[in-house]
């Protein structure tokens, strides 16, 4: 069958030049009826495939057979893709062509002669896309947008083994095995586990085990890269519609605390993590106003000292909105008796820990080799910059700079060249007539796209990172210029250097 998809362009880009950007976006946001409209009437083998498959129609048997050819729709019916029934036929499971990030290459023992590596393949259960009901508890997802952000995220650097911790319908393990000589892949759900093992076998992974089980139940092994999407939906337990692919079972946040205290014992000296989670946030950490968020409460405290850490917070969420969120992914109609129930529980459960906002954020966790533990916490919302060898590289290297700059005192700091970062501009205002600016602000368009206001001895400093001085002698230089006190400037430029390192303005020339 993945001959046949490559030969029909069953593929991202594919299915996008079929139907337009403008269709193709609707479906992102989870609304199929362009889509409909745009493939009513059409038997090319490509629309009947995203009909039946993304769109979940029911189709005349013969049309599908005549545009599919024999061997194809049987193949497909024999596998249990296809059923026909009284002269019409369907798909009984969603069929989704995924793009996949830079670094990733296409394992196919036998590609077709048109194969591309950026895609992959996926059944799984149709969901709100096509249904007007709400999903069943052990539904198996396709891919959201959480799985799409761990898929970004996640290392690719070449590993002997990795775990895909919930695996729900694979896409993880898919990836993973792509770069990763063996691949063990979890869920609690034997749905799941099936859907996996049927999305290895279509595109070609055969170094995929699975097992099922909680956590670290069915693993006691370590592994070398560790990626997880879990179950970590915060719902009221025991009054709401269990969901498998999101619910793990616990009270708020203590499944994300569970799997953080326990994943250390399962990374080997040179181990990485990278997982999401949601986590909890009451009065007690919320005292401050220009700081919601206090990284001492956020999970960075929930690993032992044996591993660093790395938490990215991308959103806060009130109790209402998060609410709706979940409720709604579930399929459950607004305003029904069942929405306004499961509202009540949800905020209910809320108040009752005096929960005010919930985070949604990216973890990293490496195995610690030298000094004091890392516990890097920070708040970055709104959209990504440019990173054209995908976000996953600048956070790799990322972390390998906050581990640097965690040992390097600040004589090596100033012992250090820095270059500065190709896409960063400077922008400089002035107040009509002054011949001094009011405010200058750097800007960097990769990583996280920061912006960071500057005073003029910092902007100097950047301005001459070409790799060539060290940060000793821009800041000796910089002081005469400025007419300023050495040792204070000194001090300065380097805590501005530390932030700039980790923003991703100034690197080690090294």
């Amino acid at each position: 069958m993945r001959h046949a998809l490559h030969h029909h362009r069953f593929t991202p880009a594919g299915l996008r030049e079929l139907w337009g950007a403008d269709i193709d976006d609707a479906l992102t946001r989870n609304n199929a009826a362009p889509a409909r409209w745009f493939l009513t009437g059409r038997t090319d083998p490509l629309s009947v495939l995203a009909n039946l498959f993304v769109c979940a129609a029911t189709m005349d048997a013969e049309v599908v057979r005549t545009s599919l050819g024999t061997h194809l729709f049987d193949s497909a019916a024999a596998t249990g893709a296809l059923l026909e029934r009284a002269g019409t036929v369907h798909a009984p499971f969603a069929l989704r062509a995924i793009e996949v990030p830079p670094g990733l290459s296409d394992p196919a023992d036998e590609p077709a002669p048109d194969s591309t590596p950026d895609h992959i393949w996926l059944f799984s259960d149709h969901g709100t896309l096509t249904r007007d009901e709400p999903v069943n508890g052990d539904f198996v997802l396709g891919v959201g947008g959480a799985g799409r952000t761990l898929l970004n995220i996640t290392p690719r650097t070449l590993v002997h083994t990795a775990l895909d911790l919930g695996t729900g319908c694979g896409i993880q393990a898919i990836a993973l095995a792509r770069h990763c000589d063996h691949v063990i892949a979890t869920d609690i759900s034997p749905r799941a586990l099936a859907f996996t093992r049927a999305n290895a076998t279509l595109n070609g992974a055969h170094n995929i085990e699975t097992r099922q089980g909680s956590l670290f139940e069915p693993t006691p092994e370590q592994f070398d890269l560790i990626v997880s999407n879990p179950p970590f939906v915060i719902t009221p337990q025991g009054h709401t519609t269990t969901l498998e692919y999101r619910d793990g079972g616990h009270t708020g946040d203590q499944l994300m605390r569970t799997l953080l205290t326990q994943l250390p014992d399962h990374l080997p000296t040179s181990g990485t993590a990278c997982l999401l989670g949601n986590w909890e946030i009451t009065p007690a950490i919320n005292e401050d106003p220009a700081n919601p968020t206090d990284p001492t409460e956020a999970p960075t405290n929930w690993v032992p000292n044996t591993v660093d850490i790395s938490v990215i917070e991308r959103e806060q969420l009130t109790p209402a909105h998060y609410a709706e969120t979940w409720i709604r992914d579930g399929g459950v109609v607004p305003g029904s008796p069942r929405w306004n129930a499961d509202t009540a529980a949800w905020l209910d459960d809320f108040a009752s820990r005096g929960v005010t906002r919930i985070a949604f954020g990216w973890i990293q966790v490496r195995a610690r080799a030298t000094g004091a533990p890392i516990r890097h916490f920070e708040s970055r919302p709104g959209p990504l910059g440019a990173n054209p060898g995908g976000i996953a590289q600048f956070l790799d290297v990322r972390f390998d700079l906050i581990q640097w700059l965690n040992q390097a005192d600040d004589n090596e700091l100033l012992d250090t060249a820095f270059i500065r970062n190709e896409g960063v501009v400077e922008h400089r205002h002035f107040t009509p007539g002054d011949e001094s600016p009011t405010t200058i602000t750097i800007e960097v368009g990769t990583g996280f796209a920061r912006e960071m206001t500057v005073d003029t001895a910092f902007a100097g400093c950047i301005g001459v990172a070409d790799g060539s001085l060290t940060l000793r002698a821009v800041a000796h230089a910089l002081a005469q210029l400025l007419d300023v006190e050495p040792d204070m400037l000194t001090s300065q430029l380097v805590a501005q250097v530390r932030d700039a390192v980790v923003s991703g303005i100034l690197y080690p020339n090294s």
